[in-house]
């Protein structure tokens, strides 16, 4: 369980007093009690004009401490943090549990049936693999709102927003309620279907030896930004964004918006394209990924789809959108209904 953001005093929780002067992450429990401690003595030292005076000061300034922290927004929970820790974005409740894979799967998460052969998932063409995450429905995602501000000019931003679209990039949601989306591996976080799903992956990769490791998962609007905007600095010109959208969708057209899509590794490895784990994961038209409910985010044949094919990058649909894509409901069928 995350550490929590407040102090105790004898066993008293007062979560309205983090400041950060009296946080964990600055500062031990037992110096915080000791600050605490230390001015309670001067509000209780002897009535004189001297004392009198710094309880006066002291007392100024602990209304205003408590005002503060009444009126400012309380952060959403735990910070998001990728391999890169020079952004954080607040995601989520601190005490929300890890995916547990016992837990009962819901439609979204259905594995293939008991005794599937993985090579008998349908064959899907790069484009087939784009359509199928555009189509599929995943449960919590928001309506998309007005697009967010890439370089705080309004004339670039329009240019830059036309060029992606003529890439083939599209407006990406965002999660709807982050309370249900689970932390994983370094604060990184995911919806709760694909964060099970990661789990069975990791754990099947593991058994046929390979490490795999998360590298990045959920990003904001804010960490999208500063990812699309890194190699560069203001003024922007248009030319190099341009250039930079082969590699990096700006701000509200990544697929890490929903919570769906993760960038994955091989331990040792330093280009996932060319590792054993990836060929060990794409063969047969990437069955082992299909078995887990993962599609490759942008293939090698996936036409005009935003950046250059990402070996590493995977987006997770669910076993029953890929059994059923393009097959009409059957009432026989337990898996392709309506």
């Amino acid at each position: 369980m995350p550490t929590r953001s407040w102090c105790s005093i004898e066993g008293v929780s007062s979560s309205r007093v983090a400041t950060s002067n009296c946080s964990p992450q600055r500062v031990s429990t037992q110096t915080c009690t000791a600050r605490w401690l230390g001015l309670m003595s001067l509000l209780a030292s002897p009535d004189t004009p001297s004392s009198r005076w710094r309880r006066c000061c002291w007392a100024i300034a602990a209304l205003t401490l408590g005002l503060t922290t009444l009126v400012l927004p309380r952060p959403l929970g735990a910070a998001v943090a990728e391999s890169n820790a020079w952004i954080r974005e607040p995601i989520m409740g601190p005490w929300a549990p890890p995916p547990d894979l016992d837990e009962p799967v819901s439609r979204w998460q259905k594995p293939a049936p008991a005794g599937f052969d993985s090579l008998s998932f349908p064959h899907f063409t790069g484009l087939d693999f784009n359509e199928l995450f555009t189509t599929a429905e995943l449960p919590n995602l928001s309506s998309i709102s007005a697009p967010p501000t890439i370089t705080d000019s309004a004339e670039m931003d329009e240019q830059v927003r036309s060029e992606a679209v003529e890439r083939g990039y599209q407006r990406r949601p965002l999660p709807a309620d982050y309370a249900l989306m689970r932390l994983i591996d370094d604060g990184l976080a995911l919806q709760r279907p694909a964060a099970v799903a990661w789990r069975a992956l990791e754990q099947d990769a593991a058994e046929h030896g390979f490490e795999l490791e998360l590298k990045s998962a959920y990003r904001g609007h804010r960490y999208q930004r500063a990812v699309f905007l890194r190699p560069f600095e203001a003024p922007y010109e248009f030319d190099d964004l341009a250039e930079r959208l082969k590699m990096s969708a700006p701000p509200g057209y990544s697929k890490h918006h929903t919570g769906y899509a993760i960038d994955i590794g091989q331990a040792g490895h330093a280009h996932f394209g060319s590792s054993p784990a990836y060929e060990w994961i794409s063969a047969d038209n990437f069955a082992i990924a299909k078995k887990h409910g993962w599609i490759p985010s942008y293939p090698p044949d996936g036409g005009r789809q935003g950046p250059v094919p990402e070996p590493w990058e995977f987006t997770y649909v669910g076993v029953e959108a890929i059994l059923c894509f393009h097959q009409p409901p059957a009432g026989d069928d337990p898996l392709c209904t309506a």
